[in-house]
């Protein structure tokens, strides 16, 4: 994810006329669920569900899939309601995660009963590549859907062997992988809770056993499918259930009750960015967040300002923000920048330029593509004390002065340089997002001894203006930029070290 699509081959999709793969299992490394799901909720995918049945495919981190067809009144154990025509669906997610994109049709290709004769139907198939084992429910001619595994060799699939241990006189259907962990539904064990329940089985036990998972995935009720939605014991899973409420089987997300985290809200604060390059709003830009680790936070486009509201995230978060142009064409300019902004107190924030909102960070894109920015600890937000605006403690936070380090006779930094030294220019930013006026940059180039001394005056000179060039182009007003060129001076023959850049904050007397 990333939870981005490091997912086993399931479905051949065919969709604007080209054959995809698509990865519709997860290895997420989730935890077992236990008893903490006691305080778990149920969300239902609003924008997906309908008065008709929706059941689960598959989940790869950023998109689900499933099937829909109208209301079917007769027991889902009847085979004829898994062999009746379907549709099949794909949707995004956009925020959190139970707030999802309108779907959008499309066709998926599965195995069928002509890969493995014998086989009357083939219901669902599940593959884990990483392991190359799949599962599938399959039933033979009068018989129920069982499920079968088969391991992959140089030759493709061998032959399907019955997992007779997890097998019953009911349906075993739905099989999905969690990281090595087998997922299934069926109606036939005498530990489920009623109806369809969802059962784990594991690698270890060579697939001999099998438990329900607990409420509130399993209920009395019909539970067809379930997925897990991320990595943490906080992401919960997607699960394809009929619930009081509901309009027929439809689409959950399962996961900890937002009233159990009422008690932290203290500990978040509404964010927004905004994206500009050379002082213009560029707008239309997909934007992508996650927090690092993996987990989605947020999908949506910069507006006609630039701007994108990216709503509460924790204020002890790290955030990987990924940005491109609506038509991934053209790459985002190097020089673009991204202003970080807080929402701030209602009446709060009236005299800024964008009112309401307090900016607190700003980013040049390196490589025109993707940053990180991290809430904490060189932000003061939310319960955290505020410096007062003419503190100029902070520049104390970290190193006062920055060194970077060039190739023998070149004048630019690397890219990794770069974004160092912006990252260090970021630190001296007040809370609300300006650099302290009391101060100014000092920039000095150095060369090593090689040269001439006019020779290496000159490339000294260059390489403070390079780095001038950088601190501009990240906001930094060019009128409080001291650039100088100092040649060899002070050579220490040590040439990697001699070939640097140096900025430092200066006290404006």
């Amino acid at each position: 994810m990333n939870s981005t699509n490091q997912f086993p081959r399931l479905w051949a999709v065919w969709r604007d006329c080209h054959l995809l793969t698509l990865v519709l299992l997860s290895c997420f490394s989730v935890q077992l669920i236990s008893a903490q799901t006691d305080a778990w909720g149920l969300v239902p995918l609003d924008a997906l569900n309908t008065a008709g049945d929706e059941v689960l495919i598959g989940w790869d981190g950023q998109t689900i899939y499933f099937s829909r067809s109208d209301r079917f009144n007769e027991s889902k154990g009847n085979r004829a309601w898994f062999q009746r025509e379907k549709t099949d669906w794909e949707a995004h997610r956009v925020n959190g995660w139970s707030t999802f994109e309108a779907p959008n049709s499309l066709v998926l290709r599965a195995f069928s009963s002509a890969n493995w004769p014998g086989f009357e139907t083939v219901q669902h198939v599940a593959i884990d590549e990483e392991r190359g084992v799949l599962v599938l429910s399959a039933a033979e001619s009068g018989d129920d859907f069982d499920l079968y595994m088969a391991q992959e060799s140089a030759n493709g699939w061998g032959m399907p062997l019955a997992l007779k241990e997890l097998n019953t006189e009911g349906d075993e259907v739905y099989p999905n992988f969690q990281d090595g962990i087998l997922l299934f539904a069926s109606n036939g064990r005498e530990n489920g809770r009623g109806g369809f329940d969802v059962f784990q089985s594991l690698r270890e036990d060579h697939y001999q056993t099998a438990k329900p998972l607990p409420a509130p995935l399993n209920s009395v009720g019909d539970e067809l499918a379930a997925v897990p939605a991320g990595r943490g014991g906080d992401s919960g899973f997607y699960l394809s259930a009929a619930r009081m409420g509901g309009s027929g089987i439809d689409l959950w997300w399962v996961g900890p009750d937002a009233s159990a985290f009422l008690d932290t809200l203290e500990n978040q604060a509404e964010f927004a960015m905004e994206f500009r390059f050379q002082r213009a709003a560029m707008q239309g830009l997909n934007v992508e967040i996650q927090e690092r680790g993996g987990q989605h936070v947020f999908s949506g486009q910069s507006d006609a300002n630039g701007r994108v509201s990216i709503g509460n995230i924790r204020l002890d978060a790290a955030m990987s923000v990924q940005v491109m142009q609506r038509n991934a064409t053209s790459p985002i300019p190097d020089g673009a920048v991204c202003h970080v902004f807080e929402r701030c107190a209602s009446g709060e924030c009236t005299d800024e330029y964008w009112t309401g909102w307090r900016r607190i960070r700003s980013y040049r894109m390196e490589g025109g593509a993707a940053f990180v920015f991290d809430l904490l600890p060189l932000d003061a937000l939310g319960r955290w004390p505020r410096p007062h605006d003419g503190d100029a403690s902070q520049l104390e936070v970290e190193a006062a002065n920055w060194q970077g380090r060039f190739e023998k006779s070149r004048f630019e930094l690397a890219e990794n340089d770069q974004y160092e030294l912006i990252k260090w220019l970021n630190q001296a930013k007040n809370a609300t997002g300006n650099w302290p006026q009391d101060w100014k940059l000092e920039i000095t180039g150095y060369t090593d001894a090689s040269g001439s001394d006019d020779q290496n005056l000159d490339l000294s000179r260059e390489r403070a203006e390079h780095a001038k060039e950088l601190v501009v182009l990240s906001g930094f007003d060019s009128a409080r930029i001291v650039c100088i060129g100092r040649g060899s001076e002070g050579s220490t023959s040590i040439s990697q070290s001699d070939r640097r850049v140096e900025l430092r904050w200066v006290l404006v007397h």
